[in-house]
C-alpha cells in the first residue's frame, strides 16, 4: 500500500487542492477529503493508486514545464547557435535530479536519466506542435520564422501540383500531421512536409509508419536532430527520402533509401531531382522563398 502520507506531502508541494484531486482521479470529493485528512482509515488499494497517478501526472507535467522553460530560455540566449537538445536534456536532467524530491512512486520521472519519455506522457501534455519525441527525448521546435513559412508552404505547393497534373495516388501533407512508428512508443514527430502514398497509414490522430518523403526545413535549435537522429531514425523506419533544407547555410541535404550513408548536398540555386518520382519532378529553392 502506497504511504498516506507521502501522498498528502506531494498534493502539498504540487499546490493542489483536495476538489483539484477528486476531480482528475474521477473521484468523490469527500472520499479524498477522508483520505487527506486520516479520517478513512484503510482505503482501498484502487482509490490510493488512482490518487497516486493524479499527483504523478502532475509532477510529470510540471517538470517537463520547468524544463522547457530552461530550454527556450537558453534557446533565446542562443539564438545562432546549434543546439544539441538531447545532450541538453541528458544534461539537465542530471544536474536537476536533486531538486525534484517528490515523493512515492511516479511515472514519467524525468530526474531519472535513463528514464526515457513515452507517448502517453505526451499525450497527456496536450495538443502542442512545438514538442516531439524522439526516442525518449523531448525535442523543442522553435515557431517558424517567415523565410521557414515560405519554404514549407511554396515547396507543398509544388508537390501538391505535380501530384494533381500527374493523377499521383500520394498525398502532400505541410499541416504539422503527427508521425508515429509501429511498436515504437517513444517516438513522435511533426515533419515540415510530408508526402505519402499508402492511405492506409494515415488515421484520426496521424501516419503510422514510414511516409515516402520526408522534408525538414531546420533552425539553429533543431539542426542537429534533424542532420543526425532524425535522419537515421527516419531512413532506419523505411522513408524512401529525406530532404534537409538549411536556409541559414543555403544548402539543400538528401539522402536515399538503400544509401543511408550517402548525402546529396545542393545549393538553392540548384535543380533537385526528386527520387521517388525518378527526376520527372525537380525543384530549385530559389524560386519557393520569392
Amino acid at each position: 500500500m502506497l504511504d498516506i502520507e507521502k501522498l498528502r506531502e506531494r498534493k502539498k508541494k504540487l499546490k493542489l487542492t483536495t476538489a483539484e484531486v477528486a476531480s482528475m482521479a474521477e473521484l468523490p470529493v469527500s472520499t479524498v477529503s477522508k483520505i487527506m485528512t486520516g479520517e478513512t482509515k484503510n482505503p482501498s488499494y484502487a482509490t490510493i493508486e488512482k490518487i497516486n497517478e493524479v499527483l504523478a501526472r502532475e509532477e510529470m507535467l510540471r517538470r517537463i514545464y520547468v524544463y522547457f522553460e530552461s530550454l527556450k530560455e537558453f534557446i533565446a540566449l542562443n539564438p545562432e547557435k546549434s543546439i544539441d537538445q538531447i545532450e541538453y536534456g541528458r544534461k539537465y536532467f542530471k544536474e536537476h535530479s536533486k531538486d525534484w524530491d517528490f515523493s512515492g512512486d511516479t511515472y514519467g520521472n524525468l530526474a531519472l536519466d535513463k528514464q526515457k519519455i513515452t507517448l502517453e506522457n505526451i499525450h497527456q501534455l496536450g495538443e502542442d506542435k512545438q514538442i516531439e519525441l524522439l526516442d525518449g527525448h523531448l525535442i523543442y521546435n522553435e515557431a517558424p520564422n517567415v523565410k521557414h513559412q515560405l519554404l514549407v508552404q511554396n515547396i507543398g505547393r509544388v508537390i501538391d501540383a505535380y501530384i494533381s497534373a500527374n493523377n499521383g495516388n500520394c498525398r502532400m501533407l505541410n499541416v504539422g500531421i503527427n508521425l508515429y512508428f509501429e511498436d515504437d512508443d517513444n517516438t513522435l514527430l511533426i515533419p515540415d512536409i510530408v508526402v505519402l502514398c499508402d492511405d492506409s497509414k494515415l488515421g484520426e490522430s496521424g501516419i503510422t509508419g514510414a511516409p515516402d518523403w520526408i522534408i525538414e526545413v531546420v533552425s539553429p535549435s533543431t539542426r542537429r536532430a534533424d542532420y543526425n537522429n532524425k535522419m537515421h531514425k527516419y531512413m532506419c523506419q523505411g522513408v524512401r527520402e529525406y530532404w534537409i533544407i538549411d536556409p541559414e547555410k543555403e544548402r539543400v541535404t538528401t539522402y536515399i533509401q538503400g544509401e543511408p550513408m550517402m548525402a546529396y548536398v545542393y545549393g538553392f540555386e540548384d535543380v533537385i531531382p526528386v527520387y521517388i518520382y525518378d527526376g520527372q519532378l525537380e525543384i530549385k529553392m530559389s524560386d519557393c522563398i520569392k
